[in-house]
């Protein structure tokens, strides 16, 4: 079956032109440009699921219609971007901090990091410094650090997190299995 889905994700991605030129994000705003002409909602919808088999096929989903990547390859390929498409930002670093939820962020709420690995920590008298992955650094708070004082030993790779909101604009966050939460911060 995986060789099928492989096979159809090859050939679906060979009949969509440039795929080898860019990247999968160019290829679906080049492409959708071609479907900017077609004035019949279905037709452009088809045209735009069509547009988007760069992506698709770059997130192992199965590929679009043989109707539909046939629409995209009857439309012109415009010489020139229009000024109004422009390439996203690729955002790099670690994720933006969490929001307060406002009224409602009283009572806690959910994972804001669920089983994330950790890159590397920091244990000293006035708590802990953990660095996530994704590249995300949280600090036990001070009044965590002098109630519940660390000692871990593992390595860093061994370790995983899940950071959850707590009462008051807090953030609970659990080691592995470990039954207590420490209290802690976003520094980055």
């Amino acid at each position: 079956m995986r060789k099928a889905i492989f096979a159809a994700l090859a050939v679906g991605g060979a009949l969509v032109p440039g795929l080898a030129l860019a990247d999968a994000r160019e290829d679906v705003v080049s492409n959708l440009t071609r479907c900017a002409q077609l004035t019949e909602d279905r037709q452009w919808l088809d045209c735009y699921y069509g547009a988007a088999q760069p992506m698709r096929a770059w997130l192992g989903l199965s590929p679009a219609s043989q109707g539909q990547l046939k629409l995209l390859q009857e439309q012109p390929k415009p010489a020139l971007l229009p000024s109004t498409v422009t390439r996203a930002a690729v955002r790099t670093g670690p994720p933006p901090k969490p929001k307060a939820s406002g009224l409602f962020d009283v009572f806690g709420g959910s994972d804001v990091v669920n089983n994330q690995p950790v890159a590397s920590y920091d244990v000293k008298a006035d708590g802990f410094l953990i660095t996530l992955a994704d590249g995300q650094v949280w600090k036990q708070t001070d009044d965590d650090a002098s109630k519940h004082p660390v000692r871990w030993r593992d390595p860093a790779s061994s370790m995983r997190v899940t950071i959850s909101q707590g009462a008051m604009h807090s953030f609970n966050l659990v080691v592995n299995d470990e039954n207590l939460h420490h209290k802690v911060k976003r520094i980055r």
